[in-house]
């Protein structure tokens, strides 16, 4: 098997160049916002739009399923172009994308709008993680990720609230126009801030697609969808679990949230940090973290303290996994980084979307205090696996692969 080759890191000569992963961040946190912050507002886009919740409802099917089936190939196309120039279009296509959702407020239009965002936003983050690795210094291409990915959990934890309010007060429209204006500004500072890149171009199409005939790398896939289906079993109804087991209000569950959320951002630091040494063991270790806080989070019956303390582990171990996934299965392609982590989003996606669907029939079946258990469970399925990945002959490599000839 011929060796891995090491992405080219571009040290961009011009003073701007620092501030290349700040910026791929901050662009990061506006679409993430785009795609979640219709979570909170589908109870007003179905009064406005005249159709039901549950027709609402295809506003967030359509765009994970855009992203899990269309944005590889979307990938394979925009990383043919220069980085910098894909990701500036990709911005400013997904800007553009709200403000017509904006000036023609159809359920067509916008279910048209979010297919199109949803297939965008896989490219553009598999795209901005390779870019980031590129501009970040040898041995720190992980750290480099997780950077990016901090935008998606401000986005997650502080923006999504932030707008929900904002629509409150002014309407969905004002949310959209304002989340469509700055992802479109930021498409030209993007632009100017990367600069020319000197980093390797992508290989042809074929040859990235052969990564998926590698079974090492369709085990590193199937642990990314194994552990999302059990964050999100327990995730999607964490607000109804917390009511039933602790008895909080409206306002209570918003503080508990904000408590996950917070910890999610320490978690997702932490794991920054430690990804680009061990991902696979870091994959693991996040794995039965996970399994000890949901497991625990059942025998806890109510105590606050110890439920504190499991939540704050939780939210830590959930925003951790995103980091931990992306990089892993970076690492187990390092030929065909933009594509595998586009593959890895779209596995991620479809387990979000079995996760939720399985925790509602758990929460249906024994009641709204067990989605956690079913969780745990299939956390030990992931982490099982994660331990095999550990213990298999490497068949992968890091950035530095000969410093760091397993990645484990």
């Amino acid at each position: 098997m011929p060796e891995p080759m090491a992405p080219t890191h571009a040290s961009d000569a011009s003073p701007r160049g620092g501030l290349t992963v700040p910026a791929l961040a901050f662009a990061t946190g506006a679409v993430t916002t785009t795609e979640f912050i219709v979570i909170g507002l589908m109870p007003q886009l179905a009064t406005d739009l005249g159709i039901a919740l549950d027709s609402a409802g295809w506003l967030i099917t359509a765009f994970a399923i855009a992203a899990a089936l269309a944005g590889p190939v979307v990938t394979l196309i925009a990383a043919r172009w220069p980085p910098r120039v894909a990701l500036a279009s990709m911005l400013a296509i997904f800007g553009l994308g709200s403000l017509i959702a904006v000036a023609i407020p159809s359920f067509g239009v916008m279910i048209a709008v979010r297919v199109i965002q949803g297939a965008i936003l896989t490219a553009y983050v598999s795209l901005a993680s390779s870019a980031a690795v590129a501009a970040a210094p040898v041995d720190q291409g992980g750290r480099a990720v997780g950077h990016v990915n901090l935008g998606t959990v401000i986005g997650i934890v502080v923006a999504v609230p932030a707008g929900v309010a904002m629509a409150e007060a002014f309407g969905w429209r004002a949310v959209y126009i304002g989340l469509g204006v700055v992802t479109l500004a930021a498409a030209p500072c993007l632009l100017r801030i990367m600069g020319p890149s000197r980093q390797q171009a992508a290989a042809l199409p074929r040859g990235q697609v052969s990564i998926v005939g590698r079974p090492r790398f369709l085990g590193h896939l199937l642990l990314s969808a194994l552990l999302f289906t059990a964050m999100f079993s327990a995730y999607s109804y964490i607000a109804g679990f917390l009511q039933a087991v602790l008895g909080l209000s409206g306002s209570g569950v918003a503080a508990a949230l904000l408590g996950f959320g917070v910890a999610g951002i320490i978690g997702n630091w932490l794991a920054s940090r430690a990804v680009d040494r061990e991902p696979t063991r870091l994959t693991a270790v996040v794995t039965l973290l996970l399994v000890l806080a949901t497991a625990g989070a059942y025998l806890t019956r109510g105590s606050p303290v110890p439920a504190a303390l499991l939540l704050a582990v939780w939210g830590g171990a959930h925003m951790a996994a995103f980091v931990a996934c992306q990089v892993r299965v970076m690492f187990a392609a390092p030929d065909a980084q933009a594509f595998a982590a586009s593959l890895n989003i779209s596995v991620c996606n479809l387990g979000i979307g079995a996760g939720t669907l399985l925790g509602g029939w758990v929460a249906t079946t024994f009641g709204i205090t067990t989605v956690v258990l079913g969780a745990a469970l299939i956390g030990l399925g992931a982490f099982a696996l994660g331990v095999l990945l550990c213990l298999a002959p490497s068949g992968g490599g890091t950035w530095t692969a000969r410093r760091h000839p397993n990645p484990c």
